[in-house]
């Protein structure tokens, strides 16, 4: 079967045509956003804020809960920042007591 093309030099679409062609494009612009979406948020979900034994030797140091809620207040890969704000929650909670 052979599909032949009605279009002449100078004819333009129908409507359906268009609708068609806006609708696969602005399909495809909408896919792209949340797939842009969806990779900001996994490299969110997955990166390391700070090395695995700077963690750990923070955790020890302060406490779980005090460098969790650092990490969270902090900017991202801000060691020292983190370093601080771990050592004020720690002592805000240690002489509250």
């Amino acid at each position: 079967m052979v599909f032949q093309l009605d279009v002449y030099r100078g004819q333009a679409l129908p409507t359906d045509d268009w609708q068609t062609i806006f609708s696969w494009g602005f399909g495809l612009i909408c896919f792209a956003a949340v797939a842009a979406v969806a990779i900001q948020m996994v490299k969110g979900v997955y990166s390391n804020p700070i090395p695995y034994d700077k963690r750990v030797e923070l955790e020890d140091r302060y406490g779980r809960w005090a460098v969790e809620t650092a990490i969270g207040v902090c900017p991202h890969d801000d060691i020292g920042c983190i370093e601080r704000e771990s050592k004020r929650l720690y002592e805000s909670r240690v002489l509250r007591r």
